[in-house]
């Protein structure tokens, strides 16, 4: 039996993140406020670049990082299209910067962001100094403030005693440099379709709409363990096997949001107009065949079959762990939010992709990733203090 649990990850995982369950035993509190307010604004950048995306305004502007060459292009608040992309890119830029102030506020560093401010403008002054382009500046100044804001963290950031465990720290980490890679691939999304790479260009806007989900797991992931309600669990082992079912089931939502992203934009969304059925003639397959087909009969009908179904395991793990309102109060919320994305899903369909229905069931779809996280975190990870038996603190 050892043999077969070492040869499944999933099943490890539960194992492996006990090894370094954070204590939290002294949370600070303005910073668990500060960490769920960052995964609230990266909910609604998620809602922005969907919005942005099934507007078709995605490429209202041919350059990045600047704007039509400008930090502040000229009449981009009359042009709607120009409004939804300036905005998508302002937004992403003010949650990049949210999350440099919670990853220095983990690691206790409060110089790095003062440092990276300062590293940014004196590049962007040696790029002025040499003469390089408008496009080249902006980069320098972009880079050289994350590099020597990583670089702060880590000398002066090192010996002190961070927020939270180690864990914490290194998601704190991973979270930034996260939205650093984000921005690239937008950015190198929108170039590559200015040179006329249309197909490399297509991958990454799906690559960039699916790291956008993973980033807002790692955010939601910090919140949950900065939270001072954290300790107040008394872990039980009964909880691993609803453990290890919620990060199965993430999984599984995780793939069909990565398969929706493909289905937007490559413009599938409406390949079986049809529902429940998915040919006119009342048929319970499609009535032609073709890449678009395949794509949207997987995600409309086998992958939100497969979604559920996973998440009546998960219902069945969880009441048999007798963890009490510790974990049935983040199922709650999944089944919530299941049922509110399985609605929206029928009326973007019924309705032929309305651009508010469609946008929420990309935003409702990262609510019900993030709920999944939540509670396997945790069914997963030993907290630290002494809540009342299973049903603890909330």
């Amino acid at each position: 039996m050892e043999e077969q649990g070492a040869a499944c990850p999933l099943r490890r995982l539960p194992d492996l993140l006990l090894k370094e369950a954070p204590t939290n035993a002294f949370p600070d509190r303005r910073l668990s406020v500060y960490a769920k307010l960052v995964v609230s604004a990266t909910l609604f950048l998620i809602f922005v670049g969907g919005h942005t995306t099934t507007s078709g305004a995605g490429m209202a502007f041919a350059d990045w990082p600047l704007s039509d060459g400008s930090l502040n292009p000229v009449g981009w608040w009359g042009d709607i299209m120009q409004r939804l992309e300036h905005g998508h890119r302002l937004t992403a830029e003010t949650v990049g910067l949210m999350v440099g102030v919670l990853c220095a506020w983990v690691w206790r560093a409060p110089w790095a962001l003062p440092a990276a401010a300062v590293g940014s403008i004196g590049a962007a002054g040696l790029g002025i100094w040499m003469g390089v382009s408008r496009p080249v500046l902006a980069h320098l100044g972009l880079w050289s403030a994350a590099g020597v804001f990583l670089t702060v963290l880590f000398v002066s950031g090192r010996g002190r005693c961070g927020a939270g465990s180690g864990l914490v720290r290194k998601l704190a980490v991973a979270a930034f440099v996260g939205v650093c890679a984000q921005a690239v691939m937008g950015g190198f999304r929108v170039t590559l379709e200015t040179g006329g790479d249309v197909t490399a260009a297509t991958v990454l806007r799906v690559v960039h709409g699916c790291f956008a989900q993973f980033e807002l797991c790692l955010l939601v992931a910090i919140a949950s363990l900065l939270s001072p309600s954290w300790g107040c669990r008394n872990w039980q082992p009964a909880w691993k096997s609803a453990g290890k079912w919620a990060w199965i089931a993430a999984g599984v939502v995780y793939l069909q949001l990565a398969v929706g992203a493909s289905m937007r934009h490559m413009g599938a969304g409406l390949a079986i107009p049809t529902f429940p059925m998915a040919s006119p003639d009342g048929g319970w397959l499609p009535a032609t065949a073709s890449p678009l087909v395949h794509l949207n009969f997987t995600h409309t009908r086998v992958g939100a079959v497969i979604v559920t179904l996973c998440m009546v395991f998960l219902v069945t793990r969880v009441l048999r762990s007798g963890a009490g309102a510790v974990l049935r109060r983040p199922l709650g919320w999944v089944l919530l939010f299941l049922g509110i994305q399985w609605g929206l899903g029928i009326l973007v369909i019924l309705w032929h992709r309305p651009l508010v229905p469609t946008t929420a069931h990309v935003v409702n779809g990262a609510l019900l990733l993030s709920a999944t996280v939540w509670l396997g975190l945790r069914a997963s990870l030993r907290g630290s203090g002494a809540g009342a038996a299973g049903g603890g603190a909330a």
